[in-house]
């Protein structure tokens, strides 16, 4: 294995912070707001909020890795949408520890599956950092095993169980008090910086 470098995220602002922190309240708090609400305050500070936010927007899609950590949909800690997840690295394999609130329900009182998924998929993902080369997700299966309940501490693990000449598999869970609700096994296929640039282009040319 190379040698492991853990991702790097960009320290936010005081004042960033608690806007980061507002906003996940309020998604939070938003979810038992009735939808007949009619609130015309409400409704003009989010939209003088988002023209301010639009006012301070300097930075392109493409963002070097540390900031792309930082607005990660699941470990970002300047992106509201994130819960965040919180990681700790051990010998290729890692543990991952995080609340889903009501903004993620899917069942009631559960986590969306699709949130799962994304969970799971970022987890054992996060896995490459062993490996030190580029790769893209090439399966992911998962098995539901039982809810995934909402505002609960959950625990998700991934380790590599394989390394190949040009791919690797991973395997890994997420557990709440202990029990498994959701297990998931993985192939990642390696890319050459050439073709993962590649990649990443055409992905940068279409989208607007």
């Amino acid at each position: 294995m190379a040698q492991f470098q853990e991702p790097l995220l960009t320290p936010l602002s005081e004042a960033m912070n608690r806007t980061v922190t507002a906003l996940r309240r309020a998604l939070k708090s938003l979810y038992h707001v009735h939808p007949e609400v009619n609130d015309e305050e409400m409704a003009t500070a989010a939209e003088l909020l988002a023209d301010r936010i639009d006012n301070a927007t300097s930075l392109p899609l493409g963002q070097e890795s540390i900031l792309r950590n930082t607005n990660s949909p699941l470990m970002g800690t300047k992106n509201p949408i994130a819960p965040p997840v919180k990681y700790e690295y051990g010998e290729n394999e890692l543990t991952a520890y995080v609340r889903f609130h009501e903004g993620y329900q899917g069942p009631p009182a559960c986590v969306h599956g699709g949130f799962v998924a994304a969970l799971l998929d970022d987890v054992l993902g996060r896995t490459r950092l062993f490996t030190g080369r580029n790769c893209v997700t090439g399966s992911l299966n998962i098995t539901y095993k039982r809810p995934t309940p909402l505002n609960a501490d959950l625990v998700a693990y991934a380790r590599i169980e394989e390394v190949f000449e040009r791919k690797f598999r991973v395997t890994g869970e997420i557990t709440y008090g202990g029990e498994v609700t959701a297990s998931a096994e993985a192939i990642f296929v390696f890319r050459d910086e050439k073709k993962f640039n590649a990649l990443i282009s055409e992905a940068r040319s279409a989208s607007k």
